[in-house]
């Protein structure tokens, strides 16, 4: 039998002791009138009420007995008042077994394997059982026990034992949410945690069973343990000689939704990267076993699962798809470059860029670029030129530039001056991005990683050199969370560093469409993922939303602001060019592109636009360093009244 205490109960229990107590001291006083037997002029008796709008389940206990489970539980309202009338409660158990978790529901009686089970009473659907024998009795107001016959329990079962009660549309009681009642430790290859990397919230998704989303004894998240109850280690599909279900109670099991489902989770995401979702090593190393024969079919019955007992199967997947690879190249290199200078000469602005091997011990050297890219070890080495202003990239020259090796194979890039436009940059510095492309052992293509330098920043007037910050609003991890694959997205960029090597040519200064999205690199984010870039058209003509865009936007902002804190004050006000309604030359407000990149109906650009807001303002000579009109930060800075941290969530 396995015991638990009720938090609230003892609570209720506490207070009325308190209250008889209340009062006390050396003197007794008088002896007063006798009262009826039991009630001592002090005792309390919270309200009772038969229905609510929230409604919260406390489990004193639950027992496992052959061929039934039996729960005991306390049931209170959103107010904490005792609910009375309870009809509807449903359990379930996923049975440890050799296999794994298996839920197979007690599909019948003519079914001769029963492995843990699903059962309830009053249940008012076609798809929910009214279990024969299931009882609900009410011990006293709000106290229930709840006995369910499944066949596939007994005394020694051990699994995840799951319990919902309310619901009953003849009661006007709500459901409760889902409860994880127990649970065995060190059995589970996943976490809440490693699946709220990117999945934050799945409660508040839009996508499938969101509503199923389980909690603990202690209000505490149970994802992976509430999907497992249902979607277990063994698929429904799965029957022995006599063509009866050994499996669970759906068909995908929990595994093949991760390995097999998420193969198109999102761009730049490798299920091969078994890291991203296993933080520990796996459970089960039996290739015939449960996981393992999702992308291993070996056909029939699912084997046991073996231990792995140190021996760690995600290095064998991540060396296998270059992701050990990549890690060790991102590790093991950086780039430098060296501050802008003006040749008198020639009349270029030159820098000249370092790959620098860093080894374990810290110990830095200059590695050879030029006989690197010889032997195709490196596949490219450039940079682009950009401006910069009050730390914001504000565009880039795209003039070819001459380029040269030094004798220890760095590589110097002289930009032609003319090509700066003396009225367009007047004012602003100057920095050069820089990337080292370095291909795999295959020499794949696709799978080719870059490393990202940058130069501080040199004054066209004095050459005077200040450090490059340009402000970044989100994690170095922030990207590659999900976007796990270490590899490029496209033209030699990548996710590393929370996205700031996209920021050469998606910058503050350069009104590139992508993909149909906005303007800039935070605005271009906030679209792709939930904006008008997040779909795209299929060979049908259909409209299809990408991964992320079926992740709830309003709880998902954490996930790139991982800091806690989005500070509208400190967005810096002056304009970025914008591509508006298919139009280049254009201006926008800063904090009105980010936002309408999401919000983009009629009515909520007329809101910004009221408010000094823009992204249609022609663009003049010197924009970057004219001020806007809009207020924004006024109302919508967070610890305002209508701050956006009270509708979007920047804290996990």
């Amino acid at each position: 039998m396995k015991f638990f205490k009720s938090k609230k109960l003892a609570y209720v229990v506490a207070a009325v002791l308190t209250g008889a107590l209340a009062g006390c001291s050396g003197d007794d006083g008088k002896d007063g009138v006798d009262g009826t037997d039991g009630d001592h002029g002090n005792s309390w008796t919270p309200p009772v009420v038969t229905t609510s709008v929230e409604t919260n389940v406390n489990v004193i206990n639950y027992a496992f007995d052959e061929g039934s489970i039996t729960y005991e539980f306390e049931v209170t309202n959103e107010d904490g008042e005792l609910i009375t009338g309870l009809l509807k409660a449903e359990g379930k158990v996923a049975a440890l077994t050799e296999k794994g978790f298996i839920n197979n529901r007690t599909e019948s009686e003519e079914d001769n394997v029963n492995i843990g089970g699903y059962g309830g009473i009053n249940m008012e659907s076609s798809r929910t059982p009214d279990t024969e024998g299931a009882t609900i009795t009410e011990i006293s107001d709000g106290h229930y026990e709840f006995f369910l016959p499944l066949a596939g329990v007994n005394a020694g079962t051990e699994g995840i034992v799951w319990l919902r009660v309310g619901g009953n549309s003849t009661t006007g009681i709500a459901s409760s949410t889902q409860l994880v009642v127990n649970k065995p430790e060190g059995a589970f290859s996943t976490s809440t945690e490693a699946c709220y990397s990117c999945h934050v919230d799945y409660s508040t998704s839009p996508n499938r069973h969101a509503s199923y989303v389980a909690q603990g004894m202690d209000g505490q998240v149970n994802f992976v343990e509430g999907c497992l109850v249902c979607h277990g280690s063994v698929s429904r599909t799965a029957t022995n000689d006599e063509d009866f279900s050994i499996g669970g109670y759906a068909s995908n099991t929990l595994s093949k939704i991760g390995h097999i489902n998420h193969q198109e989770f999102e761009t730049g995401f490798s299920v091969m990267n078994c890291s991203s979702c296993h933080v520990e090593e796996t459970v089960n190393i039996n290739i015939a076993g449960p996981g393992c024969i999702d992308c291993h079919d070996t056909g029939g019955i699912p084997g046991d699962i073996l231990p792995s007992n140190g021996a760690d199967l995600r290095a064998l997947h991540e060396g296998k798809a270059f992701i050990t690879e990549r890690n060790t190249i991102k590790d093991s290199y950086k780039v430098t470059g060296t501050p802008l200078t003006l040749d008198a000469t020639t009349n270029a602005w030159c820098t000249t860029m370092s790959l620098i091997e860093v080894a374990a011990d810290g110990t830095e050297t200059v590695a050879d670029l030029h006989s690197m890219y010889d032997a195709g070890t490196v596949s490219y080495t450039g940079s682009y030129l950009h401006g910069v202003y009050n730390k914001s990239v504000v565009g880039r020259i795209s003039n070819s530039y001459a380029e040269s090796y030094e004798a220890d194979g760095s590589k110097t890039m002289c930009y032609d001056a003319a090509a700066i436009d003396p009225v367009a940059w007047a004012d602003a510095g100057l920095m050069a991005s820089l990337r080292v492309s370095f291909t795999t052992a295959d020499g794949n293509e696709d799978q080719i990683t870059t490393i990202h330098g940058y130069t501080d920043v040199t004054n066209q007037v004095d050459a005077t050199v200040a450090d490059y910050d340009r402000r970044h609003a989100v994690g170095n991890d922030s990207c590659t969370t999900c976007h796990n694959s270490e590899a490029n997205f496209h033209k030699n960029g990548n996710f590393a560093e929370g996205g700031l090597g996209c920021i050469a040519c998606h910058n503050n200064g350069q009104d590139r469409r992508a993909g149909n999205s906005a303007p800039g690199f935070g605005p271009m984010v906030h679209s792709m993922h939930w904006g008008v870039g997040s779909v795209s058209t299929d060979a049908n003509g259909d409209e299809v939303s990408n991964a992320a865009s079926v992740i709830a936007p309003q709880t998902s902002c954490v996930a790139c602001h991982d800091s806690g804190v989005v500070d509208l004050k400190a967005v810096p006000n002056q304009f970025i060019k914008a591509r508006a309604f298919g139009v280049s030359d254009k201006m926008a407000s800063p904090i009105t592109a980010n936002c309408y990149a999401c919000h983009q109906s009629d009515s909520a650009l007329n809101h910004m636009t009221q408010n000094g807001g823009t992204i249609s303002e022609d663009v003049v000579d010197g924009w970057y360093k004219l001020t806007t009109q809009e207020s924004c930060a006024t109302c919508h800075a967070e610890g305002s009244s209508v701050g956006i941290e009270k509708y979007h969530n920047f804290t996990r």
